[in-house]
């Protein structure tokens, strides 16, 4: 009778256990679900601040020669 009382406690601490690591990966699943929106996010965000500083670098560059030359044509 002994040997099945310590298979019955080795057998309810490895369902313990299981359960223990079912709730771990669930919380390791939100976790990452998280993560993956933070990401797209600052992704966005990386695509809105590459677009603006194209666009910044367009309105400050230098005209070239060809467009003033056009711009006076226009005159």
């Amino acid at each position: 009778m002994k040997e099945l009382d310590v298979l019955q406690e080795e057998y309810e601490r490895w369902r313990f256990r299981r359960k223990d690591l079912e709730g771990n990966l669930r919380e390791l699943a939100r976790e990452e679900s998280d993560v993956l929106r933070e990401l797209a996010r600052v992704d966005g965000q990386i695509s809105y601040y590459d677009s603006l500083e194209s666009d910044m670098k367009k309105e400050l560059e230098p005209p070239r020669l060809s467009d003033l030359l056009s711009s006076l044509r226009k005159r």
